[in-house]
């Protein structure tokens, strides 16, 4: 069972991880980009992000809490338990920089208007989802370490 719920967690993280690092390798473009063109990319591109991410993210959490659950006492517990505090940091970092950024964005459809003050708001969402994967990233690598590390337990 165990075993089972950490393969689904590795592939839930990889696929988070993936996803913010797409956001990453697109961020040096995206800082030079005209307004207009930002403006397309950002409210056409990113409709499945918005299905997929939060599903795939805590599915993630959750099972890695299982295998937290499921590993007390162990070494891996402990990994287990930094990687997902790291993922939930994460969140915090795409809460606190990223979705008040997507927010404003998505009201640029509406009005149909590019405020004058867009750069800062394309600096919060590129910036903060660049920090978002560094959490991502230490996360996957604690799970990794996590799974490795139940070789060398005793428990």
């Amino acid at each position: 069972m165990l075993s089972k719920i950490r393969f689904f967690a590795l592939i839930l993280a990889a696929l988070t991880l993936g996803m913010r690092f797409a956001h990453v390798m697109e961020a040096a473009p995206k800082l030079h980009w005209e307004a207009e063109l930002y403006f397309q990319v950002q409210t056409s591109l990113y409709k499945y992000f918005a299905i997929v991410g939060p599903i795939v993210q805590i599915g993630s959490i959750l099972l890695i809490f299982a295998i937290a659950y499921l590993s007390k006492g162990t070494k891996s517990f402990r990994y287990a338990i930094l990687s997902a505090f790291s993922f939930i940091f994460s969140l915090g970092v795409w809460f606190f920089f990223v979705a008040p950024a997507a927010s404003q964005i998505k009201e640029w459809t509406v009005t149909h208007s590019i405020p004058e003050h867009w750069n800062s708001i394309r600096s919060a969402w590129q910036f903060g989802q660049v920090g978002a994967f560094s959490f991502d990233l230490i996360a996957f690598c604690l799970l990794a370490s996590s799974i490795i590390s139940r070789a060398n337990d005793k428990a």
